[in-house]
C-alpha cells in the first residue's frame, strides 16, 4: 500500500501560554499543502513469537533507528490496540517534505500510518476515538491534525480541533528553505515564556482568509527564528517583492511560504526560478489539494 502524507503550512501561530506538564498552548491555523511524502508499507503476519519493523529511507537525515516516527507510531499502536498476534511490517519512506522544515513532515507520516492501521485492523473510529488520540498524541502534538487533513483551527497543544469547511486558499502558495533545519526545542525555549505569560486568542473567530489584514496570521516564532537566521527574513521579503499577496514562516521553521495570486503565475515562476537559482529547496504548490 503506497501513502501519501501531505505537509501542511501555519496561517498565523501563536504561543499562548507555558502549561505546567512543560508543553506550550498554541492558537494557529493548519493548512494542508499538496507536498507529500510517499510511504510504501507492507504488513505480513509474522513466524516469530515477535513483531518486526523494518524502515528504510533513499534520504541518509532520515533516522532508521527506534526514534523514527514511523517505528513509534506503530510500536505505540500494537501497544495501545492490545494487538496480540505478530507481524513482520515493513516501510519504504520517501521524504519529500523537509525535515525541520515546519511542515509537519514527520507528524504526517505518523498521522498517515495510524490511519491506514486503523483500516487495516478494522477498529471502529466511533468507539475509539479516544485511543486512537491517545496514540497520536504519545508521538506529536499535531499528529492529530493530519488523521483529519483539512483546514483546521487548533488550540491546546494542536490537538483541540475544529474544522473550517469555509477557510480555502484560493492561491498558490511557494515553499522556500535555504536547506535549514531549525529545532522545534531550540525556538520555544528562545521564546522564554514562563508560567506567569498567557496571551489572548485571536483567530479564533477566523472563517476565512483575508490577505489585506497580516498582523492578524503573525507567527510569534519569527521574532526569535530571523534573529538568528537573517536569510529567512531576507526570503520572506524577496517573496513579497515578488509579487506574494502574503507570506510567512511555517511553524518554527525553516520554510518561509508565499501565497500568490492564481492569474497571474509567472510572478511564482520568477521567484521559483529566482531560489532554485540559490539551490535553495523550492515548491510550488498548486492548491486544489482540499
Amino acid at each position: 500500500m503506497l501513502i501519501k502524507s501531505p505537509a501542511k503550512i501555519n496561517i498565523g501561530l501563536k504561543i499562548l501560554r507555558k502549561r505546567v506538564d512543560g508543553y506550550h498552548d498554541i492558537e494557529t491555523i493548519f493548512y494542508p499543502v499538496n507536498l507529500f511524502d510517499e510511504i510504501d508499507i507492507k504488513i505480513n503476519k509474522s513466524d516469530s513469537d515477535k513483531n518486526s519493523i523494518l524502515i528504510r529511507s533513499e534520504k541518509h537525515s532520515v533516522p532508521l533507528i527506534k526514534n523514527n516516527t514511523c517505528i513509534k507510531t506503530v510500536e505505540n499502536f500494537f501497544r495501545i490496540f492490545r494487538i496480540t498476534d505478530f507481524y513482520f511490517i515493513e516501510i519504504y519512506l520517501r521524504k519529500n517534505i523537509p525535515i525541520g522544515g515546519g511542515l509537519g513532515g514527520g507528524s504526517s507520516d505518523a498521522g498517515s500510518i495510524i490511519r491506514y492501521l486503523t483500516k487495516y485492523f478494522k477498529i471502529d473510529v466511533r468507539e475509539n476515538r479516544e485511543k486512537i488520540m491517545q496514540c497520536a498524541l504519545s508521538v506529536g502534538s499535531d499528529i492529530p491534525f493530519f488523521l483529519i487533513q483539512k483546514p483546521c483551527y487548533a488550540t491546546g497543544r494542536g490537538e483541540h480541533l475544529r474544522i473550517l469547511n469555509r477557510f480555502r486558499l484560493n492561491y498558490d502558495i511557494l515553499l522556500v528553505n535555504p536547506n535549514r533545519h531549525i529545532s522545534t526545542k531550540w525556538a520555544f525555549e528562545e521564546l522564554g515564556i514562563d508560567k506567569d505569560y498567557l496571551s489572548p486568542c485571536t483567530l479564533s473567530g477566523i472563517e476565512e482568509f483575508n490577505p489585506d489584514n497580516p498582523a492578524l496570521f503573525v507567527n510569534d516564532f519569527e521574532k526569535v527564528v530571523f534573529n538568528k537566521y537573517p536569510d529567512l527574513k531576507e526570503i520572506k521579503d524577496d517573496l513579497y517583492s515578488s509579487g506574494a499577496v502574503f507570506a510567512s514562516l511555517s511553524g518554527s521553521g525553516a520554510v518561509i511560504y508565499g501565497m500568490f495570486e492564481k492569474d497571474k503565475y509567472e510572478k511564482i515562476l520568477s521567484a521559483h526560478k529566482n531560489f532554485s537559482d540559490k539551490n535553495y529547496f523550492v515548491f510550488t504548490s498548486r492548491q486544489d489539494f482540499v
